[in-house]
């Protein structure tokens, strides 16, 4: 089971994606833009983070042994840094797209995450509740980069 505090953090990382996407719905000049350029940041740091969970996981004295195993050898290290550059690229895009691209890189990683956490975490019920968090926190945060895209004036 994941410690209380994870799922505390974890569930309160989710309020300025509500908050700020609920600002740039209904906030005033320029209050929505305001909210509109944190939440896009905002959205890219995320999807950073969820790469680097994966380095997080393989970290340490044993990383210089050989697993045989793909995911733990390499492909972790290698999708690890994938999230934060597509991230970056999104950032780079005009708000109207950027936002969808934010999204679509949380919904991919989820997606990784989902087919290749197995070989990072041996712990079956603490995989499964990781994972069921996981998906929360994603759908929510995406939807609210949605929300947010579909909703943007001329920024």
């Amino acid at each position: 089971m994941l410690a209380p505090i994870t799922k505390f953090l974890g569930y309160a990382g989710l309020i300025p994606f509500i908050a700020l996407s609920a600002l740039v719905q209904f906030g005033e000049p320029p209050i929505d833009f305001w909210a509109a350029n944190s939440l896009f940041i905002y959205g890219a740091t995320i999807a950073s983070f969820v790469g680097a969970i994966h380095w997080g996981l393989v970290l340490g004295p044993q990383s210089n042994q050989l697993s045989h195993n793909f995911w733990r050898d390499r492909g972790a290290w290698l999708w690890g840094i994938v999230p934060a550059l597509l991230a970056w690229a999104c950032l780079h895009m005009p708000f109207s797209l950027g936002y969808f691209g934010v999204a679509a890189t949380l919904l991919l990683a989820l997606a990784v995450d989902r087919s290749q956490y197995r070989h990072l975490i041996s712990d079956a019920a603490y995989l499964q509740d990781f994972l069921k968090m996981r998906t929360i926190l994603t759908v929510i945060a995406s939807a609210s980069l949605i929300w947010a895209g579909l909703s943007l004036r001329q920024f």
